[in-house]
């Protein structure tokens, strides 16, 4: 009886070609380090006159391959993949690998498969005492040879194993950083269908090997990242059925939980890289990250821009201090900005910080009665107002309130303008002409500027200061 399905191997093997001659390895030395090993060997040696090499792939597992029939049975019950901590969990990783030999033989503690150049398949009883030993006829230029050698070495070997490339050993490195956390993985349920599940897990961060980072399932690599770290994820990684890739929630996940427990080890260049601005925009980005990259980027004393008050932008800008944009991070990054301001202070609107806010006066002051005026107080007025006369040919009506928040105000009008005092802010003893006249004039001609511009980092308030003390230099009396 015929059965549903037929697998032809050239049309498999024509199908990952196209691939990467690395993910043969990676499957066989995956298969090997899901056992119980203590060192795995891998050798490639050139057939004589012959394009192909030949690829040997054995451990020590003292159990071997625990079913035979699993290395030629696609899809066959895995007893791997309802444990996270193992790789395996489709059983085809070693079928798309076989489909790219020539010929290839399995041998191990239950017997030797034989897969034959003219696509048959034989056993024999001859067996190993302990482990597996894979051989296998492989077309290969000396580039992809030199490939595989060299990827095989980005293995991160786990804890007790030796992995032997080419007579050259790699041992378990210790990791720059490791943490716990909870990611996306792969189980299975009851019946053994396979589901998506989110389980604790050990990360191990190490510095990239590379001019890019990588992604790693329990050592193995998968996929170069943009994070500018090799990680290595000790649980099932949600992956295609190629292996060759991650979601992008994965990815982003992956994003915020290295800037979580990194942000520290981060240069002032690497925080501009678009993976800390992704993981900028997380609800699960810590505080912490949040400030150490804003300060990276902008510095400590950094200020929001102000819509409300322009003039303190300006004046935090003339003060050196870098100023950030609304349109520098998006919304869900302002949200992280003032969960920091709320815990730390720091990053607050440049018109909130009193040096640079645009004073106003207090809401109900009280104006100070004409007849409570002393003398002082009489002569200021009388003084500016014949100078504002002299300037600007307009009245000048003249307040003092025990206001605070400023010095004075002044507000320019279409036919007569004002200006203020705060008798509370300066003391009743700086209204004096005869000793103290030159911080009057001071004040005055300070305030004076706001016909031109209310804008004291104006172009306008700037000439207009020049203009006022030009005409008072050319002429004007001297008198109170």
């Amino acid at each position: 009886m015929s059965k549903w399905f037929d697998v032809s191997k050239s049309g498999l093997k024509k199908i990952q070609s196209e691939k990467n001659k690395f993910f043969i390895v990676q499957e066989l030395i995956s298969n090997a380090f899901d056992e119980k090993v203590s060192s795995v060997d891998i050798e490639l040696s050139p057939l004589k006159n012959s394009r192909h090499w030949e690829l040997m792939v054995s451990d020590d597992s003292p159990d071997g391959f625990k079913d035979l029939t699993h290395a030629y049975t696609l899809f066959a019950e895995s007893y791997k993949k309802g444990n996270v901590k193992q790789r395996g969990r489709f059983n085809l990783g070693e079928k798309l690998a076989l489909a790219m030999f020539r010929s290839a033989k399995i041998k191990s503690t239950k017997g030797t498969v034989l897969f034959n150049e003219d696509g048959t398949r034989t056993s024999s009883v001859k067996k190993t005492t302990s482990g597996t030993q894979f051989i296998g006829e492989i077309k290969l230029t000396e580039s992809e040879m030199s490939d595989i050698v060299k990827r095989c070495n980005d293995i991160i070997v786990p804890k007790g194993v030796e992995l032997n490339v080419m007579g050259n050993s790699k041992f378990y490195e210790i990791p720059k950083f490791t943490f716990e956390t909870s990611l996306p993985t792969i189980i299975a349920d009851e019946e053994g269908n396979l589901k998506n599940s989110t389980q604790k897990t050990m990360v191990e961060i190490y510095p990239k090997s590379k001019d890019k980072g990588c992604i790693f399932e329990l050592g193995i690599p998968i996929v170069d990242c943009d994070i500018d770290y090799d990680i290595n994820v000790m649980q099932k990684v949600p992956l295609n059925k190629d292996r060759d890739n991650v979601l992008p929630s994965y990815r982003k996940k992956l994003c915020v939980e290295v800037l979580n427990r990194c942000y520290q080890d981060l240069s002032e260049d690497q925080v501009k890289d678009s993976w800390v601005k992704e993981a900028l925009e997380s609800d699960d980005v810590s505080s912490n990250a949040t400030q150490d990259v804003l300060t990276k980027t902008h510095g400590e004393d950094a200020v929001v821009f102000d819509p409300t008050d322009p003039e303190a932008n300006k004046k935090a800008f003339a003060d050196e201090k870098n100023v950030i944009y609304s349109n520098n991070y998006n919304k869900n990054v302002w949200l992280n900005i003032r969960k920091v301001r709320e815990n730390s202070g720091l990053f607050k609107p440049s018109g909130s910080i009193g040096k640079y806010a645009t004073p106003k006066s207090s809401g109900g002051a009280e104006e100070l009665p004409y007849e409570k005026w002393t003398d002082g107080m009489k002569k200021v007025c009388t003084y500016a107002k014949r100078l504002h006369t002299k300037l600007f040919n307009r009245p000048l009506e003249f307040i003092i309130h025990n206001g605070r928040g400023a010095s004075a105000c002044y507000v320019k009008g279409t036919s007569a303008c004002q200006i203020q005092f705060f008798y509370k802010v300066l003391g009743k003893d700086w209204f004096d002409l005869e000793n103290n006249k030159k911080r009057i004039t001071r004040l005055i001609i300070h305030e004076f500027g706001h016909f031109y511009s209310g804008d004291h980092l104006s172009e306008n308030y700037y000439d207009g200061l020049c203009d006022i003390g030009a005409e008072m230099y050319l002429g004007f009396p001297n008198q109170e």
